[in-house]
């Protein structure tokens, strides 16, 4: 949920440190907020794994001295970890363009390229339709597409897409994905400047928060998702 002061001032009022300073309380006016961050509860309370294939099922782990959730394809070709957010209880899809959803991950990429350095496997993470397949085109999606060793935003409207390459993607990097009434915008570390805004073929379905990974050219393949967050409009 969004956060306010506890002193309430209007234009040219004097104000204090001790004001600024004290305690936020929560805010229902205008949106609702989701922290995503993967501290508790257990992993499958809010993250259905069934569309993983082939691959291991996303999992906590503690890498380096810090937690993530782990998913890994293992080392064959066309092999999926994937894991989408439901709502307690197995309701699926969680939001709509219509709530002007707005989530903001930070991930790694851990481990897609080949012996020779060449980025074969392919990620995708952000809003997609709960029961739409992933890695498939044209569904009802606002999401980051990572193949080929780029870094792509995509929408879909479940009939076409968009598709804009950003750039080369980074190993570790913040994203938020914006949904708005006539357009989406997406960003890349850079929460100000979008770095890809799409007008055409925007999603017009329920939705809900996926990340997955798929294996190519037999490449033990990884991401690391670090935190995530949802917000969205209260009903009016």
């Amino acid at each position: 949920m969004a956060k306010k002061h506890k002193a309430y001032k209007s234009t040219l009022d004097k104000g204090y440190a001790s004001e600024w300073n004290d305690n936020h309380i929560d805010d229902f006016s205008t949106e609702l907020s989701d922290g995503l961050l993967f501290l508790g509860p257990a992993l499958s309370t809010c993250w259905d794994t069934a569309q993983t294939a082939g691959g291991s099922a996303p999992v906590w782990a503690l890498v380096s001295g810090h937690a993530f959730v782990v998913l890994n394809t293992g080392g064959t070709t066309d092999q999926t970890s994937s894991m989408r957010y439901m709502l307690e209880g197995g309701v699926a899809n969680i939001t709509h363009p219509d709530d002007l959803p707005i989530l903001t991950t930070a991930l790694e990429v851990a481990a897609v390229k080949d012996a020779a350095g060449v980025a074969n496997s392919v990620v995708e993470f952000g809003f997609q339709d709960d029961s739409d397949a992933i890695f498939t085109e044209n569904q009802h999606c606002a999401i980051f597409r990572i193949y080929n060793g780029k870094l792509h935003a995509v929408t879909g409207d479940g009939v076409d897409e968009t598709e804009t390459e950003i750039a080369d993607y980074d190993q570790y990097a913040h994203y938020r994905i914006e949904i708005l009434s006539s357009s989406v915008k997406f960003y890349v570390d850079n929460m100000v400047t979008a770095a890809a805004t799409h007008t055409t073929h925007l999603p017009d379905a329920d939705l809900t928060v996926k990340f997955s990974i798929r294996s190519k050219d037999n490449v033990d393949s990884t991401i690391r998702v670090d935190a995530a967050a949802l917000q969205r409009l209260r009903k009016q």
